[in-house]
């Protein structure tokens, strides 16, 4: 049986689900069925947290290796065979883990912004509907909660300290064997990203994917009535249902919602502080991966 020889490590909330589903269109490349499998984070470990979020999420996680290795039976004559599991970038014992089972394994990270991307992973998390805090008073407790057992779901700002998650990696793994990608890449030209990925895995090139597509795009409704009554059951949608086609019914309850729908923004204060406590980790992680990220700082 075949098995991975890519893996794409994180981080969270840096384009990675679309990246996964781009790959899993391409006829010569093989991702597994579950897009987080996790195994690497957690390899038999057996852990117990603070909150029910992270118990769940570890419920779910694939920790032996005879289950993950079921992820991959269905690989037929694909060239690069691989897996997504974001987690992987920030868990310290990942890196070790995954060169013990796959020393020659290639591995890729998008990186971005580290005050956007904790605010994306924040309202995440309040999207699932687990996070009651703002995102000011969510930064403040982070340090309480981390001490508490609560899980890498809430470490929003940790998160962002690429450098020696970047770092660990870089000790056991040959350089020829990482690709880092920005999430600013992605974002302005998926295409030539995405083609580039083709060519480090050693796939056809001339594929393209479907990159205008996107994935995992949360938005929050201004409304929550209104909301409830056209993407909740209830009579009023049953009522709707028995007197107009489908096709109708889909177009009003997609206009509505996105009249409805919106996304909060970072406040640029609060991002202009946060960058400034991540500016020292962005230098040294600058020189780490041979990649200017002044835009980061500036």
């Amino acid at each position: 049986m075949e098995l991975v020889n890519f893996i794409l490590i994180g981080a969270v909330k840096s384009g990675t689900t679309s990246v996964y589903n781009y790959l899993k269109d391409h006829p010569q490349v093989y991702m597994s069925p579950i897009k987080e499998p996790k195994f690497f984070q957690w390899d038999g470990e057996t852990r117990r947290f603070s909150t029910q979020l992270d118990d769940k999420i570890y419920h779910d996680a694939i920790k032996t290796f005879d289950e993950y290795k079921r992820l991959f039976s269905e690989v037929k004559d694909e060239i690069a065979i691989g897996e997504a599991s974001v987690s992987y970038l920030y868990n310290k014992e990942a890196p070790e883990r995954i060169y013990r089972r796959f020393p020659q394994v290639k591995l890729i990270a998008i990186l971005r912004h580290p005050a956007d991307r904790a605010f994306s992973h924040y309202l995440h998390t309040k999207w699932l509907g687990h996070e009651p805090l703002s995102f000011p008073e969510a930064l403040k407790q982070e340090n309480q909660r981390i001490n508490s057992n609560w899980g890498p779901s809430w470490h929003y700002k940790q998160q962002g300290f690429y450098y020696q998650q970047i770092k660990r990696y870089k000790s056991l793994f040959d350089i020829s064997q990482m690709k880092i990608y920005l999430y600013d890449e992605l974002k302005k030209d998926s295409l030539s990203l995405m083609k580039n990925i083709y060519q480090y895995l050693g796939v056809d090139t001339t594929f393209t994917s479907n990159v205008n597509q996107k994935y995992n795009v949360r938005s929050f409704p201004k409304n929550q009535l209104l909301h409830g009554m056209f993407n909740k059951p209830n009579v009023i949608k049953d009522t709707l249902k028995n007197i107009f086609p489908k096709n109708w019914r889909k177009n009003l309850v997609a206009s509505v919602n996105k009249q409805n729908n919106w996304k909060p923004k970072l406040d640029p204060q609060l991002r202009q502080e946060l960058t400034q406590e991540y500016k020292e980790d962005i230098l040294k992680l600058q020189d780490l991966i041979d990649k200017d990220l002044s835009v980061w700082i500036s």
